[in-house]
């Protein structure tokens, strides 16, 4: 029987990837991780996961381009792009692509946590009024 995860994490920093989990982790969310945009196609977690946050600068593929296989595999699942290289145009090509949200970083722990509460609580009520 394979695990239930709420959140997978690619981003090639093991900081970020640590902080993210731990403070997810903290909030009660199973936290996958991965280090590269291949990695993170290929766990498990994201078959299952209700929320993904991608770095955009990643070793080998960029973002945008994992991004858009995860919107092609899974188009329901919310995307959270997050990046060191925080522009307007950047924001505007990361929402182009298919990503739910952006986040900045350097982010601090109540940023992310605002932003992953947020997209879980519109995709949960979504779901809901799906079923009903």
């Amino acid at each position: 029987m394979s695990e239930r995860w709420d959140v997978l994490v690619i981003d090639d920093e093991p900081v970020v990837r640590d902080a993210a989990r731990l403070v997810l982790e903290q909030e009660g969310l199973r936290v996958a991780v991965a280090a590269d945009g291949d990695e993170g196609l290929a766990h498990e977690a994201l078959d299952q996961c209700r929320l993904v946050l991608c770095d955009v600068m990643l070793p080998g593929r960029d973002g945008f381009d994992v991004v858009a296989d995860i919107r092609a595999r899974r188009p329901e699942v919310p995307i959270v792009v997050i990046t060191g290289y925080a522009t307007t145009a950047m924001a505007a090509r990361a929402l182009d692509s298919g990503a739910t949200a952006f986040l900045a970083k350097p982010f601090d722990e109540e940023e992310l946590l605002e932003q992953v509460r947020r997209v879980l609580e519109r995709t949960d009520a979504a779901e809901k009024e799906g079923r009903s």
